[in-house]
């Protein structure tokens, strides 16, 4: 089958750097010439945030850099399901089988994790947060002293179903599996990109690179010329390859590295698949470019599921015109327009 996801395997003998997995995104290089450039560095989500401002002024990179920060603490509490905000609240009228009305922005969020679910023939599902709470996943560093039960697992699978079976009346929930635990962590960042990308726009910064512990969106006009942005090793932290990000373009990586717990010594990713609730262990890493943020945050997770056998299907059926994933051997298995755009380093 002929399709712009035809996958490419490349093997060890023509590539010699498959052994290696994506890390994140490394900024390279922005547009030149004279500007006033301004940069916001912070920490949220628990992660780092870097919002760079092109030729704007002093007063306008400020006030822009406040709404930022105040968005971020607004999101970072109300859209974790185990902070007292608007999400475990959520949760927890779920679980009563109680109706419960959820503000504007977080009802598009769910419903279109509900959608994207389907899309991915359920490898992306935000309905996971009990099989997240079993393996201890939520709260990383506190380590459990052991894994779960098997039992333990399939038993919350059984209550999760997916966000895809939430009943919907406008913006009120009116019915879900009362198993069901809300946790958006597998499309919250894009959301996130689109909202600060938003804001940017309305306190007149037209030139942007929005940052979120490496998935980045690109904030501005056609005749703005595009951010490399390079793709490095989670290992040796080399540079591996590049891509010119375009304005309005969102490049997100999914890795089994950059969150895990370690049980007994061995590691486990906070991805999980929610066809068994086991952490994700064929997949090291997944790349995916795309215009629609929230699509390729949660293909990204999708693929990482999939792996490189469901590369392809999953590819075609979520509009991916540039993904790229490498599996837990090393192989690396990319879309032909991927490899394309793709300038590599070594």
């Amino acid at each position: 089958m002929t399709s712009i996801s035809q996958a490419y395997y490349l093997t060890r003998s023509n590539r010699n750097w498959l052994s290696l997995a994506l890390a994140g995104m490394l900024f390279l290089t922005a547009c030149g010439g004279n500007r006033s450039d301004h940069t916001l560095d912070f920490y949220a989500l628990g992660t780092e945030v870097s919002v760079t401002m092109y030729s704007v002024t002093d007063d306008t990179a400020a006030a822009a850099s406040r709404a930022l920060q105040e968005h971020f603490a607004d999101v970072g509490l109300n859209w974790y399901p185990w902070l007292p905000g608007e999400l475990q609240s959520i949760n927890a009228a779920i679980e009563l089988q109680q109706s419960v009305t959820v503000s504007t922005r977080l009802a598009e969020v769910i419903r279109r994790a509900g959608r994207l679910e389907r899309l991915s023939n359920n490898r992306f599902n935000a309905g996971l947060g009990g099989v997240t709470e079993l393996w201890g996943l939520h709260e990383i560093g506190d380590n459990p002293a052991r894994a779960p039960e098997a039992s333990a697992i399939a038993g919350a699978l059984l209550q999760a179903n997916g966000v895809s079976s939430v009943r919907w009346i406008d913006d009120q929930i009116v019915g879900a599996p009362p198993g069901l635990m809300l946790d958006l962590g597998g499309i919250a960042k894009g959301a996130i990109l689109e909202d600060s990308a938003r804001l940017l726009k309305t306190h007149e910064v037209g030139h942007a690179i929005i940052n979120i512990g490496g998935d980045l969106t690109v904030l501005g006009d056609e005749d703005s010329e595009p951010a490399s942005i390079g793709i490095r090793s989670p290992f040796e932290k080399d540079v591996i390859a590049s891509a010119n990000i375009a304005a309005g373009e969102t490049i997100v990586t999914s890795g089994n590295y950059e969150r895990y717990v370690e049980i007994d010594g061995e590691r486990y990713t906070h991805i999980l698949n929610p066809r068994t609730g086991y952490p994700v262990q064929h997949t090291s890493a997944v790349t995916v470019i795309h215009t629609d943020a929230m699509l390729a945050d949660a293909a990204a997770t999708a693929l990482m599921v999939g792996g490189a056998d469901e590369f392809e299907q999953l590819t075609d059926a979520m509009g991916l015109e540039y993904a790229l994933l490498i599996d837990a051997s090393g192989e690396l298995v990319l879309t032909e327009p991927m490899d394309l755009r793709l300038n590599w380093l070594n």
